[in-house]
């Protein structure tokens, strides 16, 4: 069991996790972030939802996620606040920085594969998930979720996962506090979006130094197609820039093989 009040024990922030929702069972906690925003009874930027057993979760383009209940980690946490739309990206790339800081602070290194898993060496460990609303130019509500292997062992996840996940239990060895890691993240997730109107770069510059395949050839899907090309870094926008044929393209969104 998770214990959210170890969890705010350990916050030092000023708006993110002061709410907490805590569920034993869920089919995904960013569906049910999206149910309390369009409930609306109060201004629900920075909640966090959380649950034990997430048994649908989502990841992008339709893609599940595997969570193994009691041992993994599934969380989600509403931006309820204004934003301009040309920083949405950003806060993708902000949520992968602040998993591989959280992380780190447990003694693993991860690296942060474009646009949103997080590696340790050549395994996925966790993914991400962010949904947004734009109105007029501005983000007008954002769901942003996160998915870690933590205690379970690589053999409890779906033997056609197995070859390419690993988990933090599988690489130290020992089970980890849950509840740190949740708050260590979400202390680093509001650093960094503090720094998403005038300290934009930064947030590249973190992001890069924790590429996976920077300068290093990738492959992708893009329009149904698959591509490839070499990973050069990302545009002042935070798109992806890769060269292909000797000419640099941008790419907002796309998956990588």
């Amino acid at each position: 069991m998770i214990f959210t009040q170890l969890i705010q024990t350990n916050l030092r922030t000023k708006e993110l996790g002061k709410k907490i929702e805590y569920y034993n069972r869920l089919d995904s906690t960013n569906e049910e972030a999206w149910e309390l925003i369009e409930e609306e009874q109060e201004n629900q930027h920075g909640t966090v939802v959380i649950t034990e057993n997430q048994i649908r979760g989502k990841g992008r383009k339709e893609n599940s996620w595997s969570m193994v209940a009691g041992k993994g980690l599934a969380i989600s946490v509403i931006l309820d606040k204004k934003y301009p739309s040309n920083r949405s990206s950003f806060i993708s790339l902000a949520t992968g920085i602040s998993v591989v800081e959280s992380l780190k602070k447990r003694n693993i290194e991860c690296s942060l594969k474009w646009p949103n898993d997080i590696y340790y060496q050549e395994k996925k460990i966790g993914g991400i998930l962010c949904e947004s609303k734009i109105k007029k130019n501005s983000i007008d509500k954002i769901v942003v979720g996160v998915g870690i292997n933590v205690n379970e062992t690589i053999e409890e996840h779906p033997e056609d996962l197995q070859k390419n996940l690993t988990t933090m239990f599988s690489i130290t060895n020992h089970a980890h506090q849950r509840e740190l890691i949740v708050a260590e993240f979400i202390n680093s997730f509001e650093r960094q979006l503090k720094k998403l109107n005038d300290e934009s770069n930064s947030i590249i510059d973190a992001w890069l130094n924790h590429c996976l395949h920077l300068n290093k050839k990738v492959s992708f899907s893009n329009n149904n197609k698959l591509d490839e090309g070499t990973f050069i870094g990302l545009n002042e926008k935070g798109y992806a820039q890769i060269e292909i044929n000797g000419e640099v393209k941008t790419y907002n969104s796309i998956n990588l093989i």
